[in-house]
């Protein structure tokens, strides 16, 4: 029977995360969509992200590492796209942060168990929900004014809210 490496159980892991970090900057070089090295500063927090959620699977890491790592690999090829391959202005995609901190909570609160989860739950479906509302009037997509939305469909957020509510109170039911 063949002994395993035990000093690192998953390089192998680790390499192939490699290879296709390399793989995507050299093809972004390539495709003429990188012309400065500068614009790899994303990386820093690309990796970091990949560390931390390295140690919170394999490493058996705090359960929040989920929602750190998340965030910042996220906003690592969040920046990298912006940065290189599709030049947009920040101001324009904001509501993208809010869908990266939505999915990074709903990643979170699916490891927890009973109230809790609703907890992290609810309010990261919330954040990207509204994201999704807020993008189109940021990148004016939308030929109608914002407040001019508003001012028609603002009873959708009550609906929304009496469904959380609901939802919310189920989760603590089950949890008991």
């Amino acid at each position: 029977m063949r002994e395993r490496n035990v000093r690192f159980p998953n390089k192998l892991v680790i390499i192939g995360v490699f290879f296709v970090l390399v793989g995507a900057v050299l093809l972004l070089w390539t495709a003429g969509s990188l012309h400065r090295f500068a614009n790899l500063w994303p990386l820093l927090p690309l990796l970091v992200g990949l560390v931390l959620l390295y140690f919170r699977v394999f490493r058996s890491g705090p359960d929040y590492y989920i929602f750190l790592a998340t965030s910042l690999l996220l906003a690592g090829v969040l920046f990298l796209l912006t940065n290189t391959a599709i030049p947009v202005e920040l101001g324009r995609i904001w509501p993208l942060f809010m869908t990266i901190i939505g999915v990074a909570l709903v990643l979170y609160g699916m490891r927890k168990s009973g109230a809790s989860r609703v907890t992290f739950i609810v309010p990261g479906a919330a954040m990207v929900l509204l994201s999704v509302i807020f993008l189109p009037f940021s990148l004016d997509l939308v030929t109608v004014e914002f407040a001019s939305f508003v001012a028609v469909w603002w009873p959708v957020l009550l609906i929304v809210m009496g469904i959380a509510l609901i939802i919310v109170h189920t989760g603590r039911r089950r949890g008991e």
